[in-house]
């Protein structure tokens, strides 16, 4: 089964929103972390549009900042 999208792309944006990789955990080699927040495990192939989305919102990243294809 192929992916939508790699999850290192979420992280590559969510860096720039001021979350750091807190290493991976269980199945998710991306757990991202933030001071007062909590964290975000990431997946290393996402399977569609609306789970990266999920991920995106709980990360609180702004619809501005998403890849186009996930608009």
């Amino acid at each position: 089964m192929g992916s939508f999208m790699r999850g290192r792309e979420i992280v590559e944006i969510a860096r720039l929103h001021g979350w750091r990789h807190g290493g991976p955990g269980a199945s998710h080699p991306y757990i991202l972390k933030r001071q007062g927040s909590r964290p975000v495990p990431v997946r290393d192939k996402l399977e569609n549009k609306f789970e990266a989305q999920g991920i995106l919102k709980q990360l609180g990243i702004p619809r501005s900042d998403w890849p186009e294809k996930l608009r």
